[in-house]
């Protein structure tokens, strides 16, 4: 949650607690015979007023925070792909790890494979970031049954094959799956994205 968000859902809150306490008191007040019934509306017709900002800064605090998540991406490297007929120079920056992987491929289209764990409704929208790891780049031939080239940017973890197998059984986790997006090698540098559902691909 951005503290744009944070900040609109605290005044409404905030609000919301003073108009709550601005009835009650003056309900007391006026069962006791503190205050007179008419002064017990002008507190009512308040409350009201201060009600209405409140869940206008509520309603609006959630909506900004609902936005945010179903667009939210989040950068995590980028890659360049030189071709030929039949080879791929490949270049892999990894923002996450500050690490740059170079290697060839076999092929006239480049993917990027990985897992990806996907948390619960709740948890996504209360800001939990997207669990994944990249794993492996794989040449691919369009149209034909060539045998595949690949490099292997992080083995597959023990934990990995778990969340894979029985991840949607845990607590929290919607789900776990492989994820891939592929490319042609067009000597263009390709932003790496992850959001809510796996990779995306943009060019620079």
């Amino acid at each position: 949650m951005d503290k744009f968000t944070l900040i609109i859902g605290i005044i409404g809150v905030l609000v919301l607690v003073a108009a709550v306490s601005l009835i009650i008191s003056a309900f007391v007040n006026t069962i006791r015979g503190k205050k007179k019934f008419k002064n017990f509306l002008t507190s009512f017709v308040l409350f009201l007023i201060l009600f209405g900002f409140a869940t206008s800064f509520i309603y609006l605090a959630l909506f900004l925070q609902t936005f945010s998540r179903y667009t939210h991406e989040q950068r995590i490297g980028w890659i360049f792909a030189d071709g030929s007929d039949t080879r791929i120079a490949m270049t892999f920056y990894d923002e996450t790890k500050n690490s740059t992987y170079y290697f060839n491929l076999s092929g006239n289209q480049w993917m990027v494979e990985g897992y990806f764990l996907r948390w619960s409704t709740f948890l996504r929208w209360a800001g939990a970031e997207s669990y994944y790891r990249v794993t492996r780049f794989t040449g691919r031939w369009e149209g034909k049954q060539e045998t595949l080239s690949t490099y292997e940017v992080h083995v597959t973890e023990k934990l990995w094959k778990f969340l894979l197998t029985y991840g949607e059984q845990l607590p929290f986790i919607d789900a776990a799956y492989g994820i891939g997006v592929f490319q042609y090698p067009q000597q263009d540098t390709f932003y790496l994205y992850i959001n809510g559902t796996g990779f995306v691909l943009k060019k620079h």
